[in-house]
């Protein structure tokens, strides 16, 4: 079984059909292709900014090996690791530039293939069940965002 992540996107005076047809089905597992072609893979997804990563990491790399002309284990483990950072990160990757996208989280569902897990989603998923996004005000003493505090006392005090 694969665990799909599930996106949506919501736009103003939109039909749940449209909705449903925009929804993006994100696989969470590595994928050999991905390790063997780390380069295409990004390329295939459009994630630019961790394509260029890729490649600025690989530059340094070369640059490395030239400079310090190390043991050729010491090269193939440094491709070995960049290729595989790339495989096991992808979906993240993905989801990231989702979100980035206006796209919300709306489930994660477990199916073989992608039609099944459309077909398990939609089965049980209603639109109005969408949570509303509310931005975080900032509190007195500090700014407080979803899951941390930037601040000593984020909450007022009385004495």
């Amino acid at each position: 079984m694969a665990i799909w992540n599930v996106l949506i996107k919501d736009e103003a005076g939109e039909t749940d059909e449209a909705r449903a047809e925009r929804a993006l089905f994100v696989r969470e597992r590595p994928f050999l292709l991905v390790f063997l072609f780390p380069a295409l893979a990004l390329l295939r997804f459009r994630l630019w900014l961790a394509l260029v990563g890729y490649l600025v990491l690989g530059g340094i790399f070369a640059g490395l090996d030239a400079l310090l002309s190390p043991p050729s284990a010491v090269e193939i483990a440094a491709a070995i690791g960049l290729n595989l950072l790339v495989c096991l990160e992808l979906s993240t990757l993905r989801l990231r530039k989702a979100r980035r996208l206006g796209y919300r989280e709306a489930g994660v569902v477990s199916a073989p293939t992608r039609d099944e897990a459309e077909r398990r989603f939609f089965k049980s998923y209603t639109f109005a069940s969408l949570p509303e996004v509310v931005a975080p005000r900032p509190r007195r003493g500090g700014y407080t965002a979803p899951g941390f505090v930037i601040g000593s006392f984020p909450e007022p005090r009385t004495s």
